[in-house]
């Protein structure tokens, strides 16, 4: 969003930005006497899109997530990360005084994104494709009339059904999600981590749901949107009482920095996946990111950190120890070279008790 929401904070942790957008998120649901197109309310949504902005940066720069897993592989505590471009779409809902069309576009790359990942994960299936052809070839009756007005009350039929599945589904959700949230987010003992797991894999399949319906009416609003301004063109170019100067100054806009998704992908192969299809998307691999940062002055220049570390303490101490070892095994070979007396007899008597002791006999405490 802003310059500053754009800089990685490097002295936070991931958690704490997680944690304090999610909370921030939460207290926007929760508080109701503010309306939603008020200053205060799209500040809080702002800073909200902007904690969940860093906190996807760092989930892709640390290379948290791969397209070859399946959500069993992942930890409990990462599976909240699934969630960032959820929250992102449903915030940039929220966004007022933008252009509503930018919105939803930047809205339905994050919904898209998300059940995309999700699928990858085998969180979700995606509903076949085919039950339009399967509806065709059943309901082949003589008539072509006939024929297609079967078919779309099957189709119609068959979308009810799977509304009605998603309601119950949603319903009972929302129901175990509310006893999972007291458990673990109000309570002070020590959760076990099966049902921290079932909570964020219930949020999970509650999101996917939902991403799912934010399509559909983002789909209709676009139509709607562009039938609105295909209209208002229609309207300015047939408007011929105004002149040319007064059209271009009653038409004239105030320039509009345009939203964008932040999608950063791991590598190369990653960003081709995810570029494909959005072709103005801002994707870029976490090398390419870094480099960006460098660029900025954000990141530090790994060359120049080369140098500081060869002259850093911990350094030092390597050196100071491999100095050591090579000095005690240049004396040792001196010794030999010499025949000394004493270090032979040690190096015997060394021999002499590993033939006699076998390895760890003598750690036999509290062994059976």
């Amino acid at each position: 969003m802003s310059e500053a929401a754009n800089e990685i904070p490097l002295d936070r942790k991931l958690t704490e930005i997680y944690d304090e957008g999610y909370n921030a998120m939460n207290r926007l649901d929760e508080n109701t006497t503010i309306p939603s197109n008020a200053p205060e309310f799209q500040v809080a949504v702002k800073k909200a899109i902007g904690l969940f902005e860093d906190a996807t940066r760092l989930v892709s720069l640390v290379g948290m997530f791969s397209t070859n897993e399946s959500y069993e592989e992942i930890p409990t505590e990462n599976l909240r990360y699934f969630l960032l471009p959820y929250f992102l779409g449903t915030m940039t809902l929220r966004l007022c005084n933008v252009n509503r069309a930018e919105v939803v576009e930047v809205a339905e790359v994050y919904f898209k994104d998300f059940l995309a990942r999700c699928e990858n994960y085998r969180l979700y299936e995606t509903p076949d494709r085919d039950s339009d052809s399967a509806l065709a070839e059943l309901s082949l009756v003589p008539g072509g009339a006939s024929s297609d007005k079967i078919r779309e009350l099957q189709r119609m039929g068959q979308q009810r059904n799977e509304k009605i599945r998603k309601f119950q589904e949603k319903k009972e959700l929302d129901e175990k999600i509310k006893q999972l949230r007291y458990v673990v987010e109000q309570s002070e003992a020590k959760i076990d981590d099966e049902t921290k797991r079932e909570f964020f894999l219930s949020l999970l399949k509650s999101a996917i749901i939902e991403s799912q319906d934010e399509l559909e009416s983002i789909g209709r609003e676009k139509q709607m949107l562009q039938f609105v301004a295909a209209a208002k063109q229609r309207d300015e170019e047939g408007d011929n009482e105004l002149g040319e100067g007064a059209l271009r100054l009653a038409t004239k806009k105030r320039p509009v920095q345009p939203l964008k998704p932040i999608i950063i992908t791991r590598d190369a192969v990653q960003k081709a996946v995810y570029g494909k299809g959005y072709p103005s998307l801002p994707t870029m691999t976490v090398a390419e990111f870094y480099e960006q940062r460098v660029a900025e002055g954000i990141f530090p220049d790994p060359e120049k950190m080369k140098e500081v570390n060869k002259n850093s303490l911990m350094n030092k101490v390597h050196m100071d120890n491999a100095a050591e070892q090579d000095r005690e095994d240049e004396e040792q070979e001196k010794l030999i070279e010499r025949d000394d007396e004493e270090y032979l007899a040690r190096q015997r008597a060394k021999d002499e008790f590993k033939d006699e002791h076998r390895r760890g006999e003598g750690n036999r405490y509290n062994r059976s």
